[in-house]
């Protein structure tokens, strides 16, 4: 296996636990050793200064001595700051190197987010961070308690409109939960929304909107009643009222947007209200200031002799009859307000009608009670008529036939909270809610429980899932709600939720490292060659060769039951051997490989989700060429697949494949190394890092590259104090550096290495590991992993082309393979050449596969 996953386990976080006992936020870091204060002692740091003299640079005069207050332990920090027994100093504080997760085992060797246990880091998340991707290089990546899509746990998102408070979902400012569903979250902004304008349950009265929480009239309707009771009942845009309650317009006026103004043809000539003149008047003719004498006529825009050819002679007026609103269809016959003269007949204007006696068109059918949409179309009690549309009023949002009410039914009041209960009145004109816990404690709106915090119980007991809970005896300690004994509970080994997984017995507190066995009940047909990856919580296992041919079927394996579940075979790839399989955080990326004993080689896949137990195919738009046992990774958002073998020769080049949209891009051709087979690599979070290989299928080379998908470039590695060249490597990134060790050169196996440091671009050598000196062919033998403190590498192939079946740990702080940590060989003994290997993250996983030449269903499990 060439790049590790992560299964990380979250400690403390109880699912039952509704509240952290009290006075602790569930969330807080955990002090996981006393310190000294600064300053014990009693020293000063100038103390003694008089004979120390000039000190070196980063050096302080403490009694007399120049001393490191970053690391000195009689002076940690500040002159007289001494560290306690078994601690030491680490950048001026000190530490428990067995339990400090930043400085884990030694100065500086931080845990990524996880748990530092006997100076070793473990794949146990700090209290209230989460390994959310399953990538070990970043750790637990993610505070729970502020993450709104892993909030309180992985997977856990808060709904609209709500935040991540202390891994709980909450309400973000500005939103509010009005209906008590958590499916739609938050939904109410109670600036503007006018059912909950200013808090939940608020709603404003017909005619009103809701800003800035506050309720107040729409720009057309007025409260001209003075009752608040109904509302803005009155439109502001009516003659009587234009624009305010108490501003009426004058004759041969119209209100347009809230002002008065003179109806089309019609001219204000006196000063007084109203608009008493004709724009066709003679004596005021197209203004007030034109008068037409004698014989003259008036066409509305000058005085003529004669009217022109189309138009009327009524008295003095030359009129269109078609358009002229004084003259509609015949003279004399004007139009009414609200009113234009079309094609000779008086029209309403739009969205207008005439529906009572009064002349013109008076009647706004878009916010008319009376005449809503339509003349005589009178809306029902507690409704209001809203774009020519009769809807219930926000005071009364509940349509029960005959009325709008606040409420129709108790249906309608069900708030969501368990600890009320809730009943409509009698009329219907409101939501009655009262307390339902009779006596016991409503536990932040959960419902009604025995406690929701310690304080609520008996001096001594706990409060567990709501009820009060007795302590545990020692050595017994409370795991969700439980006592039990933590240094030998296998499930809660020296801490809650640190689980050893099946096989591995707890012992003093810790989990007792080395090999169990798999279970064979419900695992898959024994198989080689096949595409595995660990996929979040188990190992993925599809396709190979097995007894009869090519498989197209596959397995789960949970390390933490001992238990296989069978992959779907409907909507698999064909079935194949070789193929590459990535871990997306949600999803399976299965694709390539080919035909077991041929040149055949595939360049189709699909995408198997564990959760569903189903596949959808990979599409082949753009997809790179045919090939096997490609580079493959995943970035973060893309598949990223470079290299492999097509035809028993090494293939360039490669893509990116993106789940979302179901599509790939090229990468960049430039600075790309040459086509090459048993090249070793490594993701680093950031690149593609090769190693090493054969150019062309031949020979051996030391040339490294970097390929970074983000910015789209390749970068050639330094090959100053490089390893020398080989193929088939063992590889890992070890968190900031990559471990390259063992291959094969032209004269057999080999038992060295280096470490790439890619952010300074720079190698460093290893040394001997006083193994048998081995490589790990691609696809044949050869697993690693990477336990935030030391590097695996277990099986490969010798110098004579036999399988291995032991291996060793390697420290990258102390850069040395420490003595007494070997890996013994597994418990089968048997080869498991060409079978299915991951890391998990805390284990090395190894099934199935050959042994001289016989197909076995044997597997077993290594945890450091």
């Amino acid at each position: 296996m060439r790049a590790s996953a992560s299964r990380l386990l979250s400690l403390g976080l109880l699912a039952g636990s509704l509240l952290a006992p009290s006075g602790c936020s569930l969330f807080a870091e955990a002090t996981l050793s006393d310190r000294p204060s600064e300053g014990a002692g009693g020293a000063s740091s100038g103390s003694g200064s008089a004979s120390c003299g000039a000190c070196a640079q980063g050096q302080t005069c403490c009694n007399g001595a120049c001393v490191d207050l970053q690391g000195s332990p009689d002076h940690c920090g500040v002159c007289g700051g001494t560290c306690g027994p078994g601690e030491v100093c680490c950048g001026g504080a000190c530490s428990t190197l067995g339990a400090d997760p930043d400085n884990c085992g030694a100065c500086g060797a931080a845990c990524p987010g996880t748990a530092c246990f006997g100076g070793v880091c473990a794949s146990v998340c700090l209290l209230g961070r989460g390994d959310c991707d399953g990538n070990a290089v970043n750790g637990c990546e993610i505070d729970l308690a502020a993450d709104g899509d892993n909030c309180g746990a992985c997977g856990l998102a808060c709904a609209s409109g709500m935040a991540c408070m202390q891994g709980v979902c909450t309400c973000a400012q500005g939103r509010l939960d009005c209906d008590g569903n958590p499916a739609d979250g938050c939904e109410v902004n109670p600036q503007t929304d006018p059912a909950h304008c200013g808090g939940c349950g608020m709603a404003c009265a017909p005619g009103m909107d809701c800003n800035g929480g506050a309720c107040a009239c729409k720009p057309d309707r007025g409260d001209c009643d003075g009752d608040a009771t109904n509302g803005c009942e009155a439109p502001l845009d009516t003659l009587d009222r234009c624009g305010a309650c108490n501003k009426a317009c004058g004759p041969g006026m119209l209100c347009a947007a809230g002002a008065c103004a003179c109806m089309p043809g019609r001219l204000d000539c006196t000063g007084q209200a109203g608009c008493e003149s004709l724009a066709y008047d003679a004596a005021t003719c197209g203004d007030c200031k034109t008068t037409c004498a004698g014989n003259l006529k008036c066409d509305g825009e000058g005085c003529v002799d004669e009217c022109e050819s189309g138009l009327v002679q009524c008295g003095a007026v030359c009129a269109d009859l078609t358009t002229n609103p004084s003259h509609c269809g015949a003279c004399g016959v004007a139009v009414g307000p609200w009113q234009s003269c079309v094609s000779g007949v008086p029209v309403c204007n739009p969205g207008r009608a005439d529906c009572t006696a009064a002349p013109g068109c008076e009647t706004k059918l878009d916010n008319d009670d009376a005449h809503c949409g339509a003349c005589g179309n009178a809306c029902k009690p507690g409704s209001i008529c809203d774009g020519g549309v009769c809807t219930c009023a926000p005071s009364a949002p509940n349509d029960c036939g005959d009325a709008c009410r606040a409420c129709c039914s108790s249906a309608d009041c069900l708030d969501g909270n368990p600890c009320t209960t809730d009943t409509c009145a009698p009329d219907g004109s409101a939501c009655l809610s009262v307390p339902a816990c009779d006596g016991a404690h409503c536990c932040g709106g959960l419902g009604c429980f025995e406690c929701c915090s310690d304080a609520q119980c008996t001096e001594g007991e706990t409060c567990e899932s709501g009820a009060c809970k007795p302590p545990c005896a020692a050595p017994l300690a409370a795991c969700d709600g439980t006592c039990v004994d933590v240094g030998a509970d296998p499930k809660n080994c020296g801490a809650c939720g640190n689980d050893c997984l099946s096989g591995h017995p707890c012992n003093a507190g810790a989990c007792q490292s080395g090999w169990t066995s798999m279970t064979k009940v419900g695992a898959p047909a024994a198989r080689q060659r096949a595409a595995a990856t660990w996929a979040g919580s188990v190992m993925f296992v599809w396709g190979g060769q097995g007894a009869s041919g090519p498989l197209g079927d596959g397995g789960l394996y949970s390390p933490k039951t001992n238990t296989w579940t069978p992959v779907n075979k409907t909507g698999a790839p064909t079935p194949r051997v070789d193929a590459a399989a990535v871990w997306t955080g949600s999803r399976v990326f299965v694709w390539g490989g080919g035909l077991f004993g041929g040149l055949t080689s595939y360049n189709d896949g699909a995408l198997y989700d564990p959760a569903t137990n189903a596949w959808t195919p990979v599409a082949s738009l753009n997809a790179p060429t045919a090939r096997r046992l490609p580079a493959a990774v995943w970035t973060g958002s893309r598949v990223l697949l470079w290299g492999g073998v097509a035809s028993g020769q090494p293939v360039n080049g490669g893509a990116i494949y993106d789940p979302v949209t179901n599509t790939w891009t090229g990468i960049s051709a430039s600075g790309a190394p040459a086509p090459r087979s048993g090249a070793a690599w490594v993701w680093s979070g950031k690149e593609l890092l090769l190693f090493g290989g054969r150019p062309g299928g031949a020979g051996t080379t030391n040339a490294g590259f970097g390929y970074d998908p983000f910015q789209g470039k390749w970068r050639a590695l330094s090959a100053l104090n490089a390893p020398d060249p080989r193929y088939d490597a063992f590889a890992v990134w070890m968190g900031n550096r990559a471990f390259f060790w063992g291959g094969r050169d032209v004269g057999g196996a080999l038992d060295t290495g280096g470490r790439y440091d890619p952010a300074s671009d720079t190698w460093t050598a290893l040394p001997s590991s006083g193994l048998p000196n081995r490589s790990a062919p691609p696809g044949r033998s050869g697993w690693t992993g990477f336990t935030g403190m030391r590097a695996l590498v277990a099986g490969g192939i010798d110098s004579a082309q036999n399988p291995r079946t032991d291996g060793r740990r390697y420290d990258p702080l102390a850069n040395e393979w420490p003595p007494g940590e070997p890996i013994a060989s597994w418990p089968s003994g048997l080869d498991h050449e060409y079978g299915a290997g991951v890391w998990s993250g805390a284990e090395l996983i190894v099934w199935s596969g050959l042994d001289g030449g016989a197909l076995i269903d044997v597997g077993e499990r290594y945890l450091p």
